[in-house]
């Protein structure tokens, strides 16, 4: 049976009329861009991240070097192997506290399977990849290792083949101090909570004290001790910095600064009666502009007794 003209005009009209759209949309005396309207090329997947927001530094010099130590191969013992080779040294640790450690080396290879051991701390184990050759390289991270005390600890490194050979060769292992939790993100209302135990203490006697009747940071001993909080900002503002801190008698004349990105604040650290009887002071009040990531630190000013203070947490408050 032969389709009737009815359905011939139909069958017309429906190749026709996208024709007649498309030309529509284009204007007499314009040429229709390149690449418009709908085709299977798929969406630039970083198209729309943009510049990753920083806060300023603090106006304040600060070492993130202080409270550091490497054990260098040097001083180490190497003996190798047909399917590996094994690295020992003996640590001495000045003070407990929680440690980023890092091997240091220069390798040819594609990766080389490593693994640390610390007394009876921990087990890191890794890959360390092929480092760049014309660069400075920073230690290679293996993980965080807690030292409950201080004193002498076995150091073992075993890696998956020869490693004191021009392919792979381990310069030693790079401790760095690192915090003992995560700070708690910002709360529904806007309250950022800093405590002690979220606190990095670039220190030589500074550091957290875990006991329930004390979850401070204290032995805060020396001027050029100091302590960083790193934390999220999800709702930037203004905020008011409350300090809780705790002092002793015979400590009078101590002083402090507290940093917030590139703004200082400082204060005079007054007797509370005694280092767990703890105050509140508002250091200061402060913008936080930046979405993302912000920095606290405390530094001493002035340290005329025993020690500085102990800090429970620092709370930043909205002003609404």
């Amino acid at each position: 049976m032969k389709p009737g003209p009815q359905f011939l005009l139909l069958l017309l009209f429906v190749f026709l009329a996208p024709c007649a759209i498309r030309a529509q949309e284009v204007p007499a005396g314009e040429v229709e861009t390149k690449g418009s309207g709908t085709n299977n090329v798929p969406p630039d997947p970083f198209g729309g991240i943009g510049p990753i927001e920083k806060a300023p530094e603090f106006s304040r010099t600060v070492d993130r070097a202080r409270g550091s130590f490497t054990l260098e191969a040097k001083d180490g013992t190497y003996v190798p192997g047909s399917h590996f080779a094994n690295w020992t040294w003996s640590m001495k640790a000045e003070r407990w506290g929680n440690f980023y450690a890092g091997l240091v080396y220069d390798s040819m290879r594609p990766k080389l399977g490593v693994q640390l051991k610390i007394g009876n701390e921990a087990l890191l184990k890794s890959y360390a990849p092929r480092t760049n050759p014309i660069g400075k390289n920073e230690p290679l991270v293996l993980g965080s290792v807690y030292l409950p005390k201080a004193g002498d600890y076995p150091v073992t490194l075993l890696t998956g083949d020869q490693s004191n050979v021009p392919a792979f060769n381990v310069k030693g292992i790079h401790f760095q101090p690192a915090p003992e939790a995560e700070p708690l993100g910002q709360s529904i209302d806007g309250t950022i909570q800093l405590d002690a135990k979220t606190a990095t203490t670039y220190a030589e006697a500074l550091r957290y004290e875990p006991k329930p009747e004390k979850n401070c940071l204290g032995f805060w001993k020396h001027k050029e001790d100091w302590a960083e909080w790193v934390f999220e900002v999800s709702t930037p503002g203004t905020f008011e910095v409350i300090l809780h801190y705790g002092s002793g008698a015979g400590n009078v004349g101590n002083r402090a600064a507290l940093l917030v990105n590139e703004h200082t604040f400082e204060f005079d650290i007054a007797d509370t009666g005694g280092y767990q009887n703890w105050r509140e002071i508002q250091v200061g009040t402060v913008e936080l502009t930046t979405k993302g990531e912000n920095k606290i630190a405390i530094i001493p000013l002035d340290l005329k007794g025993g020690a500085l203070m102990d800090v429970q947490k620092v709370i930043l408050h909205p002003v609404k």
